[in-house]
Parts: structure tokens; C-alpha cells; sequence
């Protein structure tokens, strides 16, 4: 076999590389190269992340965290498939509780279903407004809620901060300005006595 003049060089090039590993024990970065016992002391200690640092002080956190992925301590990534992404698209829009979503999807995360209909754009339902125990209130957030104004285009209209988003209180001038807004009247009603 016939090497041209920059394959000898890559190899001899690796094997300074390797000879400077084995004399010094550090890459040539400077990092320190990993020893068996450093990975036994992983295998023996994983998952208590507290332990590891302390046994292994000269390795960071994520070093000892990407050496037990490396090593195959940690499970694998769980990648979602195509099917059991479109499989996720019907009941997510539904609005099933995402509790039972993981049931529906063994080894995914709250967190993992929430990104992938994320990712996937998929969207749940909209939820009406809790109840605030002020009627009027509650009507008005009702009506708009039906309507598809948000609380947030509410309070801009009726020039509020925030205050059809979690009113504690009556705020007699916006809800007016939002009762003419939404095309309603006022009623009143006095207790009979």
C-alpha cells in the first residue's frame, strides 16, 4: 500500500496525539483522560449525582452527567416516532388531561407530550373563565369568552391593566364600557322584601 506525503503526516500526526495522551494523561487540551476507576466509581455510584461529584472532584457535572449517558447508564433518548406523533394529535385536541396522555404514551414526559403538540402545532380547547363569584363579572367574562375576546383584548378596549384577567373587585366604569362593548344592558334587581 502506497501512502501519499498527507496521509503520513495524518498518521503520524495521530500518533504524536496518542503518545502525548499516554505520557501526560491529559488531552491536548488539557482535559484529564478518563480512568477505569474514575467509570467504576460512576457505575457504582449513578444516580446519586451528589456522590459522583464528590468521588470525581477534578470532572464537572455535566463531564460525570455525558460520561454515564456515554457508558450506558442513563436510558436512551426517547425519540417520538411519526406514528405515535399523529397518534398524539386527536386526543390532545380533545383535551384529555395530559396525566392521562402519559398512560396513553408509556416512557414520554409531561414535559416531552406539551413539546411535541407543541412542535406539532397541534392546540387544546379553550377553557372558560373560572368564576369569579361576582355575577356581573363573571357574564361579562362569559359573554366575551363566547365571543372569542380574550381577557387581555377586554381589558385593552375598556382601558384597563389586567383587570378582567383576575378582577378582585367591581370596577364599575369598565364594566359598563365592557357591557356596551359586548351589546348588553345593565338589569337590576333589588331583594324583595
Amino acid at each position: 500500500m502506497i501512502l501519499s506525503v498527507a496521509e503520513k503526516r495524518g498518521l503520524r500526526g495521530r500518533d504524536t496525539l496518542i503518545g502525548h495522551i499516554e505520557r501526560t494523561g491529559h488531552t491536548i487540551a488539557g482535559d484529564p483522560v478518563w480512568t477505569e476507576l474514575e467509570l467504576n466509581l460512576i457505575r457504582q455510584l449513578y444516580p446519586d449525582r451528589q456522590a459522583m461529584a464528590a468521588a470525581l472532584s477534578r470532572r464537572t457535572e455535566a463531564a460525570i452527567a455525558h460520561m454515564a449517558r456515554k457508558i450506558g447508564l442513563v436510558p436512551p433518548l426517547r425519540v417520538w416516532s411519526d406514528t405515535d406523533a399523529a397518534r398524539l394529535r386527536r386526543p390532545y385536541v380533545a383535551g384529555i388531561p395530559v396525566g392521562e396522555l402519559t398512560g396513553l404514551f408509556p416512557g414520554k414526559t409531561k414535559r416531552q407530550i406539551w413539546g411535541k403538540a407543541s412542535a406539532m402545532r397541534y392546540h387544546r380547547p379553550r377553557r372558560p373563565p373560572k368564576p369569579t363569584g361576582m355575577p356581573l363579572v363573571d357574564s361579562i367574562r362569559a359573554r366575551a369568552f363566547e365571543l372569542y375576546i380574550t381577557m387581555t383584548d377586554l381589558d385593552a378596549f375598556v382601558s384597563r391593566k389586567r383587570y378582567f384577567i383576575g378582577p378582585r373587585h367591581m370596577d364599575w366604569t369598565a364594566l359598563q364600557r365592557a357591557m356596551t362593548l359586548l351589546g348588553g344592558t345593565p338589569i337590576v334587581r333589588l331583594p324583595e322584601r
